[in-house]
């Protein structure tokens, strides 16, 4: 079986129903959404929370190689760093599709409001888009034709970006834990939760990208492979630790949203996403096969085992930004009603639609696509684990 005639395959249908999601969008707007009477954050608002804290989880990574020179993860630098652009490429299409008028998003620089956590988000996030492009730039430049040496350069690149790295990590989490009325989202831990959320999805996707273009043969792929099984452990533990503490704290919180928020996350409409999809696939069965692949270490060399590991780690996170992301915002808004509402066009839930699916599924692929081909054509694939990053080449 060629699996990549039919990952071309996939990603040529994903393409396709981007197009045609795009198209109903052109054609029908905001209508073609289904979003509630209370749901204005849907599929879009979380896939671009996924993919923006993924970016920053990959930035950290990178760091290991280009700014803390890690030995163990020399020789990914260049390629993490191109999938932490290509990730949040992806994530500020998503929120730019997410909103009615997206040309108007230039308000936000020209008359910024910074009493407003959302303004500092935008900022933060460009700020951070444009210190990963800048680091890339410079390490795809041969050096002959830069008037400075690389390294230094891209040290002191990697310097003042990580910090921005860090607060745009956890640059959701201070958005929702500011917005009073919702009270589950009043939750101090949010935005300790959402960096580890990136960190686990950035070693999810580093795991990916080793599995598939690393080069087995190299001496410190190994060592590579068993640092990031571990990582990842630790990091789904403290995911599966944290998650518990928002939940528990909103069920005993004694406030009828919060608790409602809480149930709602477990028993609700999108029970089977918290119980099978976040906790069953993405950390009990994550979890069960990185044990394997610790207690067998042949199996990293697969790649089967490493993209299998990955994609559910990453199916996980993913989800969990709807389950956190969607409830809160059911619950709230029922809260505020003083009698019910009586009403055709009145909607209590939120259920993705088709269009929606379809152009998320495009966006991903066309990133995916990108990042393939870049990485093609700057030569980083296959990953050398061991190589120097920002030589003399």
């Amino acid at each position: 079986m060629n699996w990549k005639r039919i990952a071309l395959g996939i990603l040529i249908l994903s393409l396709a129903a981007g197009v045609w999601g795009f198209l109903m969008l052109l054609n029908n707007g905001q209508q073609m959404l289904g979003l509630g009477s209370f749901v204005v954050w849907g599929l879009w608002m979380t896939l671009y929370v996924f993919f923006a804290s993924t970016a920053a989880g990959m930035f950290f990574i990178a760091s290991l190689d280009l700014l803390f020179k890690v030995k163990t993860f020399a020789g990914t630098g260049k390629i993490f760093m191109l999938a932490s652009l290509t990730s949040l490429g992806a994530g500020l299409v998503h929120i730019l599709i997410n909103e009615g008028r997206p040309e108007r998003v230039m308000n936000v620089f020209l008359h910024p409001n910074f009493d407003s956590v959302l303004a500092w988000s935008v900022w933060i996030y460009t700020l951070i888009a444009l210190a990963t492009a800048a680091i890339l730039f410079v390490l795809f430049m041969p050096q002959k034709r830069l008037p400075f040496p690389k390294e230094p350069v891209v040290k002191w690149l990697m310097i003042l970006g990580f910090p921005v790295a860090v607060i745009a990590s956890g640059a959701v989490g201070f958005t929702l834990s500011t917005q009073s009325s919702h009270s589950f989202w009043s939750v101090g831990l949010f935005p300790v939760l959402f960096p580890i959320f990136g960190m686990s999805a950035g070693f999810a996707l580093s795991r990916i990208i080793v599995a598939l273009y690393g080069d087995k043969k190299s001496p410190g792929y190994p060592r590579l492979a068993r640092t990031m099984v571990i990582s990842t452990m630790i990091l789904l533990l403290a995911i599966t630790y944290i998650i518990g503490s928002v939940l528990f704290v909103g069920i005993y919180d004694a406030t009828p949203p919060t608790i409602e928020a809480a149930n709602y996350i477990m028993f609700g409409q999108y029970w089977y996403g918290f119980w099978i999809v976040q906790m069953g696939l993405g950390i009990v069965v994550a979890m069960a096969a990185l044990i394997t692949i610790l207690v067998k270490p042949g199996l990293s060399k697969k790649p089967a085992w490493g993209l299998s590991v990955g994609v559910l780690v990453l199916l996980g996170a993913a989800v969990a930004r709807l389950n956190f992301i969607i409830p809160a915002q059911v619950v709230a808004g029922a809260d505020f009603l003083s009698s019910p509402i009586i009403d055709s066009r009145y909607i209590d839930s939120y259920i993705p639609t088709l269009p929606e699916w379809a152009l998320s599924a495009g966006v991903t692929a066309a990133a995916i696509l990108v990042f393939y081909m870049v990485a093609r054509m700057m030569k980083l694939i296959p990953v050398r684990i061991g190589n120097e990053e920002t030589g003399n080449e």
